[in-house]
């Protein structure tokens, strides 16, 4: 497909209907590039969250515009991170690098990553880390054919599955599954019994 005719800026605070509407659309979750996890509280709170990261000073969200103005087709998220805790490297992190369905190979992404690449040569840092979820096959091929090697494989896990899986369930928790197997054990005595009267 041709190019399209756009134009980069950085987002305005008018901006936030149209980020929502592009962020819905594209069923990505907040994160990360690729993943669809949206969930409905998640998607009630996004006008309130975009309003949050276009009003602060740690990040920066590039739009993708045509020449009047009028139609989003592209967004990418951007704020400064340290590498390694022990020798902190500065580097500019990318997330929700976002095309609208429509506008897809038509130069938007690319167009997207040099207005980044420009913004990390302004600050003075030389490397860009991209976020992609990793069962997506397509933004993970894309990251790797524009040279994003990997670099840390992160997992995600929630306080609850790892209380369960260390060992640290709480008090009332424990509590209650020991009723459940105390009255499992009585119920399972008692069974024979009655199966016994009811024959006899």
């Amino acid at each position: 497909m041709s190019r399209i005719p756009l134009r980069i800026r950085h987002a305005e605070i008018d901006d936030t209907a149209r980020i929502s509407h592009l962020v819905r659309s594209s069923g990505l979750s907040i994160g990360a590039v690729g993943g669809r996890q949206f969930e409905s509280d998640l998607l009630s709170q996004l006008p309130t969250r975009i309003h949050e990261l276009l009003a602060s000073p740690d990040v920066s969200v590039l739009v993708a515009v045509d020449d009047d103005a009028l139609l989003l087709y592209g967004l990418v998220v951007l704020n400064i991170e340290q590498v390694a805790a022990v020798n902190p490297v500065p580097v500019l992190n990318v997330s929700h690098l976002l095309v609208d369905d429509s506008k897809r190979r038509r130069g938007v992404g690319r167009s997207l990553l040099v207005a980044a690449v420009h913004e990390a040569d302004q600050r003075g840092i030389d490397h860009l880390v991209a976020t992609a979820v990793t069962g997506s096959r397509e933004a993970n091929r894309y990251l790797a054919r524009l040279g994003f090697a990997p670099l840390v494989t992160r997992r995600i896990a929630s306080t609850q599955v790892l209380r369960r899986t260390l060992g640290l369930a709480e008090a009332p928790e424990r509590v209650a599954r020991l009723r459940r197997l105390r009255s499992g054990r009585v119920a399972a005595v008692k069974a024979p019994a009655q199966m016994f009267g009811r024959g006899a």
